[in-house]
């Protein structure tokens, strides 16, 4: 199964836990990549913005909101299950919203469509990133800027993760991303190469700089319990009865302690975000 179709699949049946998670991670203020491209974007009334890859619409609930009703914010996402639940979230709400099921290489807009585009970790899930860059700019009006952000591993090697990590493969095998986005990934991790690929795509002023945030957790248990909850590992304990989740989770919270401690820890995240303008 190609990366597409199978992330799209993934991310439909965990759109509720990534909602509750991201939105856990926002009001704390733990998210400086998706927080520095909505200082970018700078949404103002009567602006038009695109939000790549929305998810369930935790950005682009943010950027309407700074339009004070004038103007409109579109977000994008390949998975039915987001668009779906991001709909949900605007039922009631009295903002300029829309959302639509689009893959981000392959924009169905005209070009100049937009007055800024914006996107949240999402263009490191994309098999042809250059591709994605080409449509961002294709659809931005000339001088709109683009704020992306992307998630990396921290400049320090975070102990918790690796015992996690370590503890999951051990009952369940290594996961494996699709093949298909090693492309990207190189590009995605190196602040230079994503550099670089947003001139090849036509940007101007592009400049990459690398942020990080300090995550507090009140011991391994909260720690492992919150890994399990991640989109990316609880699709794949999905299938297990309670019984199994419960052991899988002990002992993943065992391993965690063993480096961390029974106490309070923290851990670093990191993102590199990509600014631009068309």
């Amino acid at each position: 199964m190609k990366s597409k179709e199978q992330l799209a699949a993934l991310f439909s049946r965990q759109a509720e836990p990534y909602r509750k998670r991201l939105e856990e991670i926002m009001s704390q203020h733990q998210a400086a990549g998706r927080e520095r491209v909505l200082e970018f974007i700078s949404a103002r009334p009567g602006m038009r913005v695109l939000d790549l890859a929305c998810g369930p619409g935790t950005l682009t609930f943010r950027l309407a909101r700074q339009l004070e009703g004038r103007g409109e914010v579109v977000g994008v996402d390949l998975a039915d299950g987001m668009i779906e639940l991001a709909r949900r979230q605007l039922a009631g709400r009295s903002l300029p919203v829309q959302f639509q099921r689009m893959d981000i290489e392959q924009l169905n807009f005209p070009p100049a469509s937009f007055d800024a585009v914006a996107c949240g970790h999402g263009l490191q899930l994309t098999p042809n990133l250059g591709r994605a860059l080409l449509e961002a700019h294709r659809v931005l009006k000339p001088r709109g800027p683009f704020g992306a952000s992307l998630p990396v591993d921290p400049p320090e090697p975070v102990p918790a993760a690796a015992a996690f990590a370590a503890a999951l493969d051990a009952r369940l095998g290594a996961w494996e991303p699709p093949g298909d986005l090693d492309a990207t990934r190189a590009i995605a991790g190196d602040a230079e190469r994503l550099r670089s690929a947003g001139v090849a795509a036509g940007f101007r002023e592009v400049e990459v700089e690398q942020l990080t945030a300090e995550l507090a957790w009140e011991g391994p248990g909260q720690f492992a319990t919150s890994q399990l909850e991640w989109w990316s590992q609880a699709d794949r304990i999905r299938d297990f009865s309670r019984h199994v989740k419960s052991l899988i989770a002990k002992e993943t919270e065992a391993a965690v302690a063993r480096v961390t401690g029974p106490g309070p820890f923290s851990t670093l995240s990191a993102s590199l975000v990509l600014t631009a303008r068309a």
